[in-house]
């Protein structure tokens, strides 16, 4: 696989394509590790791990969750009501079921994603069946991170406003006379 040869009176190192190959792939693989993985996959990883979907990025949670996060680094207060009700923010959207994760005090997604899977409440959020997509930002004030996370089932299709109730009229069958 590899042999010393000597050039210049030193030995050197003669190293095979087969090995070459094979710290490439090693050296590739180490630079897919969670420390650079983006958030979904690391929370859909997390998800799998319990048998559960993968989240999928959504454009309107994410705004939802930028607002959010922006709100509170403004306001320098990590609350769900700083920007408006969770409730009032995620009803336009439309899904029958969501959750919100705050978290400041961390500077990485890593650190963030640790403390709310050693979090009773948030990690039950993480874990909700019920949910596949995800939008996420942050928004630091003066060495400050606010994050947000907003975790939804997909938006359920509008209701019709007309509801038929019967297209035939009650028919009651009556006996007259004696049998």
């Amino acid at each position: 696989m590899h042999r010393f040869l000597m050039r210049n009176h030193a030995p050197v190192l003669s190293v095979s394509k087969e090995l070459k190959t094979w710290v490439a792939v090693i050296g590739l693989t180490l630079l897919a590790t969670a420390a650079w993985a983006d958030p979904q996959s690391e929370i859909s990883a997390y998800r799998k791990s319990y048998s559960l979907p993968a989240v999928t990025a959504d454009a309107k949670l994410t705004e939802l969750a930028r607002q959010q996060a922006n709100a509170m680094a403004e306001r320098r207060s990590m609350d769900h009501n700083v920007y408006a009700s969770f409730h009032s923010r995620i009803a336009p959207y439309g899904s029958a079921s969501a959750a919100e994760n705050l978290a400041t005090g961390t500077k990485t997604f890593e650190e963030t994603l640790a403390m709310w899977k050693s979090s009773y409440g948030h990690n039950a959020n993480l874990l909700n069946r019920n949910v596949t997509r995800m939008g996420l930002a942050s928004a630091s004030r003066d060495g400050t991170t606010y994050w947000a996370l907003i975790l939804a089932a997909p938006p359920e299709p509008p209701q019709s406003k007309v509801r038929v109730l019967s297209i035939f009229p009650p028919i009651i069958l009556m006996r007259l006379g004696t049998p």
